[in-house]
């Protein structure tokens, strides 16, 4: 069973399952992402004998441009699919897939 507990951050608040990034030994939380202090070694330890790490990728439909060799979201710029980090069109990706990122793209950036 994953450790729960609430927001210490200011404007969060929420009742949510943290994150531990092992590295730098801190702890987050899973919606806002900020930092939560205060946190005991006790607590560090369960979160870590049951996994709850720092998420790798937290960037929604992230793809790999074959030009700069970065992963990022890629962005719908004129009818086309393009890295989000050169702006090179992604000419590696199916006609099928860049159809459905064109109407996610859409709706992604519309939330923002």
């Amino acid at each position: 069973m994953a450790f729960t507990m609430p927001c210490s951050n200011k404007g969060c608040g929420k009742h949510m399952e943290p994150y531990i990034d092992p590295k730098e030994d801190k702890v987050y939380c899973s919606i806002c992402h900020k930092e939560i202090s205060n946190i005991t070694y006790f607590a560090k330890m369960q979160m870590k004998s049951s996994k709850q790490f720092k998420p790798k990728n937290t960037t929604s439909f992230s793809v790999k441009c074959p030009k700069c060799n970065i992963e990022s979201r890629p962005k719908h710029v004129k009818d086309d699919i393009v890295c989000g980090s050169c702006g090179q069109p992604l000419d590696n990706l199916s006609i099928p897939f860049k159809n459905m990122l064109k109407e996610k793209l859409k709706n992604v950036d519309k939330d923002v």
